[in-house]
């Protein structure tokens, strides 16, 4: 299977001797007997069945263990105990309380996979257990993005059927259902019958929609020859190509090849380190992590210059139908698919880009690194949080430069809880620094921090627990790690840090 490396997945890194890993995707917040009050979120969470008031510009709700106040800026919508009264005085009121129960029971029901939702489009299959107005936006792009490329590489419809595009409503459903190995974040079946299976992280939407493209794209390069499995280069280059497009969901306009943020980030920090990447190691160089970061500047190079984009277009194509094309044919499965050697991807790039020699690389390795460091532009904060992440979550682990670029993202603004909880990990245990020194009274204020940003995610509380514990502050830390329980109570990790904090 095609499947994209761990871009944000977190790991505590606190200085304890028994640190868990805690699943970061919370399951709906809903209590077994629900009362007048109801709030649903944004991101498709239901809080249901605690005492809430109504503040300023916020929503106060009252856990057992604390008070959690969750801002306007995240709610779609609430319905409390006065408004229930209100209901009664007014059908539209009522039938609003009514829609929003429903829409409560709906969300409680999807969190389980067997009560999946399934629709067929004119270009996939769907199924989903992810809130139906965050699915209505995803399905969408996926249709336009199949239309999109299907303009520019002519492929076709399979005659077999649509795609089986598999959406989890979070990353513990997606690991238990679909069997993905730890890390990964998405991935495509490429044998018979052909699948595609990510989920939604609510606290990075749009790392979501860049993994449904990423993996999509393996998929629309596979229609350009089922019988062939496109290499490493240039398919994982593509994808990330592909993964960088922006959806219009007013105009329903698709935008795809932008800059890739995270990867260019990435890129410009090894050009600072004065490690450029050689053109012919690019190419002839079997499955290297560098094929996602300089290997998507290759292609975005090559895409947006229009004297080399039709001899780019033609050398993928070659790979997957070329005559003259050495394969090797591998069984997978029931499947027999081609497999094109390294040396033979090399040969192809050069006779489809009339590259006369080896020789001729070298004027078209220093257009694209002109290209890399003059023209390409990645200061956003956005990309920061991407590279870092990114970083953080690939195997080997580099957690210097993984440190550097969160530090950055934080400096700069950053307003994502994800990255600044990552980053107060990585302070905290002295992951990242050079001396390996660690920072806890840091670490506390950056946990505090992503608290703030997000006031609704388990793990912080309990991490932020974990990290008063090792100050001494067992008292604040147990009603904490209780804090974190109640807000997801189905967490097993979070019961075992419970118990290891009341020692």
């Amino acid at each position: 299977m095609s499947q994209r490396p761990s871009a944000a997945r977190r790991t505590p890194l606190v200085p304890m001797a028994l640190a868990l890993a805690v699943p970061l995707a919370l399951p709906t917040l809903l209590a077994p007997e629900a009362r007048g009050d109801t709030l649903c979120l944004k991101d498709g969470r239901v809080i249901d069945g605690k005492p809430m008031t109504r503040e300023n510009d916020a929503i106060r709700v009252k856990f057992e263990h604390g008070d959690v106040v969750v801002p306007n800026a995240m709610i779609l919508d609430a319905m409390l105990d006065a408004d229930a009264a209100d209901a009664a005085k007014s059908a539209a009121m009522k039938k609003r309380l009514a829609d929003r129960k429903a829409y409560a029971e709906e969300i409680k029901a999807l969190s389980e996979w067997r009560n999946r939702k399934k629709e067929s489009k004119a270009h996939f299959d769907f199924e989903y257990t992810v809130p139906p107005h965050i699915y209505a936006g995803f399905r969408d792009r996926m249709e336009a993005y199949f239309i999109e490329f299907q303009k520019k590489w002519a492929i076709a419809q399979p005659k077999d059927g649509r795609l089986l595009v598999c959406f989890y409503g979070d990353s513990e459903a997606f690991h238990q259902v679909a069997a993905a190995p730890r890390g990964v974040i998405g991935y495509f079946k490429f044998v018979r019958p052909m699948e595609l299976d990510i989920y939604y992280d609510r606290l990075d939407p749009e790392l979501t929609e860049d993994v449904m493209f990423h993996e999509a794209n393996h998929y629309l390069q596979k229609l350009l020859n089922v019988d062939v499995s496109m290499p490493h280069f240039p398919g994982e280059s593509l994808a990330e190509y592909y993964g960088a497009s922006s959806w219009d969901d007013k105009a329903k306009k698709l935008t795809v090849g932008l800059v890739q943020e995270g990867r260019l980030a990435e890129v410009m920090t090894d050009v600072a380190g004065g490690d450029m990447m050689p053109l012919e190691k690019m190419i002839s160089t079997d499955r290297m992590y560098e094929h996602y970061t300089w290997g998507w500047s290759l292609v975005h190079f090559l895409m947006n210059r229009d004297k080399y984009q039709p001899k780019f277009l033609r050398f993928v194509k070659a790979l997957a139908n070329g005559k003259d094309v050495k394969r090797t044919i591998v069984n997978f499965g029931n499947d027999r698919l081609g497999i094109v050697a390294p040396e033979e991807v090399l040969r192809v790039f050069m006779k489809s880009l009339d590259l006369k020699d080896k020789a001729a690389l070298k004027p078209l390795e220093k257009e694209w690194h002109d290209y890399v460091t003059k023209e390409l532009k990645a200061d956003s904060v956005r990309g920061l949080e991407q590279a870092g992440l990114q970083v953080l979550g690939t195997y080997p682990p580099r957690p210097l430069r993984a440190r550097m670029l969160l530090e950055k993202a934080v400096a700069g603004g950053s307003k994502s809880s994800h990255v600044v909880a990552s980053l107060a990990e990585m302070v905290a245990s002295g992951s990242g620094d050079p001396d390996d020194k660690s920072d806890l009274d840091r670490g506390i204020d950056l946990m505090k921090k992503a608290i703030e940003l997000d006031p609704l995610v388990a793990d912080n509380y309990a991490t932020l627990g974990d990290l008063l514990a090792a100050k001494g502050k067992k008292d604040e830390s147990k009603k904490l790690l209780e804090l974190a329980r109640e807000l997801d109570p189905d967490d097993p990790f979070l019961e075992l840090k419970l118990r290891r904090g009341q020692r």
